[in-house]
């Protein structure tokens, strides 16, 4: 037990509460009180002037400010010789232990009794630490279908962890190649994304149990050590690998050598690549597609926490997409680096996936039947899995979503490194590496997406119809496809909202306008025809008789002169 006396200052926002605390510790003989209070404005001098040996804080309170937690891992960095001690009312596990790590002494629930409190925050000051069984607290019994999933996860984790370790170990191979690096790199970031993908979807009531029991993702010891497969360095060392279900996007990548030409008139951001690129970009994200279904059939996603999930999903592939690909092109001896990359890409998730991944139709439909065997429903018709339609459209969608992730990874490198030398002489073709034309380009797509927000993508839903993008050995061609869109309709507003309007009235006026110009082009036909026509018919007619009478009677006189 340390010699010297027990200082305290309290902060907590009830003063009746902390009056009666003062006035209970004040009988000890061996605690002393410096100060109290309600506010954190001033705590950081108090603790200074004061210097107590004890904080005793509720860390739950300041809610008219900065929450209380951040607080805490301030003053334990700033202020190591004051022992923090929490009391407060109950709390979950996860606060606990984030507390524990923090640096926090003790924890004390609001009720616990005087003596009890007294001889804790004695042991804080001897430099002992007060905590309840931290293998207990709020650690709720699991249910029969959670004990049969729990296993799943954990060894789902376990293989994760141990491809990160191995993935690590050959990233720090000193002569490890450049484009054996950026594999390894690329294969980094998918055991992350796998990773975020698993602890994502794992139910909350499994995460506290988790902690609350000390359960760790350590690998049990079954499991066998993941040989990484060889990788031959050069860039041409794509391989397809198409699913079961998703064959024909990889069967056509595979018959395009170097053209993957826009057939549509519909301006797309891969126009800028030069076609090797674009293949390339295009190889990557069904080679992302296939990895990703792979992962969520592994990791035994329900039907329920798909639907919730599918955008989380979609932005992740997108930017494991953006990263193996610009990956390429920033590294080695780059003034970008993969780290600033990810930066960048993490503050534009967000808007990626709000102005252009959300979208993207039937993703959610494809999942599900990949995922699930759910029969494809299409114009109102369901197709079971493995029949004509359903693989015909499953393939179309897969190809539309891949072609709009490899749209929205140039959209990514457009807005940030358009006019970079490097980038342009490595991805983009020939014609469009001056400025003006790169900036000719970008204006082109702005238009397109202003005429398409205020015009196109109205009238598609007004049509109840989808535009979809797809493969053929030619090029990308765009087909419409029917949906039922009557949600969409109904949020519209201010111009989509006015378009429909319009487009509604066309169709409503412009029977009748067709009726009455019908109508009155048959007045006019008959006027020209039957009563102008006969007229001048008539009068010809005449004329010509009349001519006829005299030059008969010409021939008749010069007979008789005869």
């Amino acid at each position: 037990m340390s010699e010297s006396p027990l200082t305290i200052v309290i902060v907590d926002e009830d003063p009746v509460f902390r009056l009666g605390l003062i006035t209970v510790l004040g009988r000890e003989t061996d605690v002393q009180v410096l100060g109290e209070g309600d506010a954190l404005d001033n705590l950081r001098q108090q603790l200074e002037t004061l210097a107590p040996s004890v904080l005793l804080i509720d860390p739950q309170f300041p809610r008219r400010s900065q929450s209380g937690w951040p607080l805490l891992r301030q003053l334990s960095s700033a202020y190591p010789q004051v022992k923090i001690c929490l009391l407060t009312a109950s709390l979950e596990y996860d606060q606990l232990l984030a507390a524990k790590t923090q640096g926090v002494a003790a924890y004390f629930p609001k009720g616990t009794a005087i003596a009890d409190l007294v001889t804790g925050l004695k042991q804080v000051h001897g430099g002992q630490t007060c905590w309840p069984s931290l293998q207990t607290v709020n650690a709720p019994p699991l249910s029969l279908w959670e004990r049969l999933i729990w296993p799943l996860f954990r060894d789902g984790l376990g293989q994760i962890e141990q491809g990160l370790q191995q993935v690590q170990v050959s990233l720090q191979v000193p002569s490890l190649s450049d484009f054996d690096r950026i594999f390894w790199q690329g294969r980094q970031r998918e055991l992350k994304f796998a990773q975020w993908l698993v602890q994502h979807l794992l139910p909350h009531r499994l995460k506290t149990w988790r902690k609350a029991t000390n359960v760790l993702t350590a690998t049990p010891t079954a499991l066998p050590t993941p040989t990484p497969s060889p990788r031959r360095s050069g860039v041409r060392a794509i391989t397809l690998r198409p699913p079961g279900n998703l064959s024909a996007l990889g069967q056509i990548l595979q018959q395009m050598s170097l053209q993957v030409e826009n057939l549509t008139p519909i301006p797309l951001e891969l126009d800028i690549l030069q076609p090797l690129k674009r293949q390339e970009l295009l190889s990557l994200g069904q080679q992302q597609l296939e990895t990703t279904i792979n992962e969520l059939q592994a990791l035994r996603i329900t039907p329920a926490q798909l639907p919730e999930n599918c955008l989380s999903i979609v932005g992740e592939m997108w930017r494991s997409l953006s990263l193996t690909f610009f990956g390429k092109y920033c590294q080695p001896k780059s003034e970008f680096s993969l780290e600033q990359i990810q930066s960048l890409l993490e503050v534009y998730q967000p808007i990626i996936c709000r102005e252009k991944l959300i979208k993207i139709p039937f993703v959610v439909p494809l999942f599900h039947h990949l995922l699930f065997a759910d029969p494809l429903v299409v114009n109102q018709k369901a197709y079971p899995l493995g029949s004509p339609e359903a693989k015909q459209y499953s393939d179309l969608y897969a190809q539309n979503l891949v072609i709009q992730l490899a749209n929205s990874t140039m959209v990514f490198i457009l807005n940030y490194f358009a006019d970079h030398e490097a980038i342009k002489l490595a991805l983009y073709e020939h014609s469009m590496l001056s400025s003006r034309q790169v900036a000719r380009f970008r204006n082109d797509l702005a238009w397109y997406y202003q005429f398409s927000r205020y015009w196109i993508n109205p009238k598609q839903i007004f049509e109840s119809q989808h535009t979809l993008l797809y493969l053929t050995p030619a090029g990308i061609v765009a087909t419409q496809v029917y949906a039922p869109r009557q949600q969409e309709l109904a949020q519209l507003r201010a111009v989509p909202c006015f378009v429909t309007i319009v487009l509604e009235c066309r169709d409503a006026l412009s029977p009748r306008v067709r009726s009455v110009i019908e109508f009155l082009g048959n007045g006019v036909v008959f006027l020209l025809t039957q009563v102008v026509g006969r007229a001048i018919g008539l009068v010809g007619k005449g004329i010509i008789q009349g001519i006829g009478n005299t030059w008969q009677d010409s021939r008749n006189q010069q007979k008789r002169s005869n």
